[in-house]
């Protein structure tokens, strides 16, 4: 490094050790200048993984005298990087190439020294699994390309490539895709850091010279369904195990992964009418100790209607998966999907739905109602950072409150009259009578 950056005594700033130097073709430097001929400069650049630098000839046109080429010259120099400091120092610094740091960022981020930035917790498994896969696709592209070496030019060479990539005639990465892929892109190359914690090749993106295009809210694929649509799935449930799922997702707004994950006598209040977030199903079947998010543990109320379904349901059961298996074991969305619902929204003629359809559903539910925003948030398991929201946080732990508005807001939909088992119902007035004995 002292080959290219100095610090003089007295000084603690550190300086760029060449000037670079300007001349013009058969004269030499103890010639007079001429300014009817052309002047060049001559400087060094450092290339990443190399000991030699490279020399660089930039033509600087005609010039009046010899400051005057040398004020264009460091101008190019500037440009080029070997003025800038940290730019040396990236250069200079023992090659890292993108993917052998991508391979230690996720191994960082598997063993848990690398954590959610705003959160400081460990990051998802579902998450690493998008970002494995995410840099997957960034090796086939800039696999042996050195850190050092990626800037916005790189990137922006990059995105357009993801852009004209097709599959099938369509193109082949969303919007939304192709935004998250840069983003892994970036946090790969900040990743490199210095023992003083330090980007070693910080970057300034410039994302309208990139072209990243900007994700609309507005034309994501977003699919909801309609009152009908969900009657008619509900009506068409081969099993009441498919049926009582549609109802509560639809009913409760509840994430699929943590509907399959609720065991009954622990997640489900003994009358029906609490669901309480505590876990939730994990990729590859595994049970996950925390849902998605900290405001994902929360207790879904049920109106009574909806309650009533799921306590003749669950009839004599005492513990088990509220939806299981025939061997005991949590369901598997897929399996849930295909069995229950693909053919009956095939029928329907709708394409591209999937259980998030349900909870935007309820959202959607609850939005038109005259329900508080703060229980909206709660139920729906969101981050309400408002104000009032942390003024009236005590609200969401009344329990008499919440299932006062779960009753008025109702499930927007009408179950069908289906056939009720006889034990569920025997079991359901058994427990109404006996809390109608202690009231009185």
């Amino acid at each position: 490094m002292s080959r290219r950056i100095i610090v003089a005594a007295g000084n603690t700033k550190p300086e760029i050790r060449q000037r670079g130097y300007v001349y013009q073709k058969g004269r030499k430097q103890s010639d007079p200048w001429v300014p009817t001929e052309r002047a060049y400069g001559f400087f060094r650049v450092d290339v990443p993984g190399q000991t030699k630098q490279v020399e660089v000839r930039s033509p600087l046109g005609f010039c009046r005298d010899k400051m005057s080429a040398m004020l264009r010259l460091h101008q190019a120099m500037q440009e080029a990087g070997v003025l800038d400091v940290e730019k040396i120092r990236e250069r200079i610094t023992p090659v890292a190439t993108f993917e052998s740091q991508a391979a230690w960022w996720l191994e960082e981020i598997k063993a848990g020294r690398i954590v959610n930035k705003k959160t400081r917790k460990l990051i998802r498994p579902r998450t690493i699994d998008a970002y494995s896969t995410a840099v997957r696709y960034l090796n086939g592209v800039v696999r042996d390309t050195p850190l050092a070496s990626l800037d916005n030019p790189e990137a922006k060479e990059l995105v357009a490539r993801m852009k004209a990539e097709t599959a099938d005639g369509e193109p082949r990465f969303s919007e939304k895709t192709i935004s998250n892929y840069f983003k892994v892109f970036t946090q790969v190359i900040a990743s490199a850091k210095d023992e003083k914690a330090k980007q070693v090749f910080p970057r300034e993106w410039d994302l309208a010279y990139i072209t990243l295009p900007m994700v609309s809210q507005r034309e994501q694929h977003r699919p909801t369904l309609e009152p009908e649509e969900l009657e008619t799935i509900l009506s068409k449930c081969k099993r009441s195990i498919y049926r009582v799922a549609a109802a509560l997702l639809a009913g409760t707004g509840i994430r699929i992964s943590e509907l399959l994950a609720l065991e009954i006598g622990k997640h489900i209040s003994a009358d029906s009418t609490v669901l309480s977030i505590r876990q939730q199903r994990g990729k590859w079947g595994d049970i996950e100790s925390a849902p998605k998010t900290e405001a994902g543990f929360r207790d879904i109320d049920l109106c009574p209607e909806l309650a009533k379904m799921l306590r003749s349901y669950i009839g004599d059961r005492k513990s088990g998966f509220l939806f299981e298996s025939e061997t005991g074991k949590m369901l598997s969305p897929a399996n849930l999907w295909r069995d229950g619902f693909a053919a009956i929204v095939r029928e329907m003629g709708r394409e591209g739905v999937r259980f998030h359809a349900f909870r935007r559903f309820r959202e959607a539910v609850l939005q038109a109602s005259e329900c508080r925003e703060l229980l909206i948030d709660y139920w729906m398991g969101h981050s309400n950072t408002g104000m009032g929201g942390r003024y009236a946080k005590q609200l969401v732990g009344n329990r008499k409150f919440r299932g006062e508005w779960a009753e008025k807001v109702g499930l927007g939909f009408e179950i069908p009259k289906a056939v009720i088992s006889e034990p569920g119902l025997i079991a359901l007035r058994a427990l109404q009578n006996k809390e109608g004995v202690v009231a009185a």
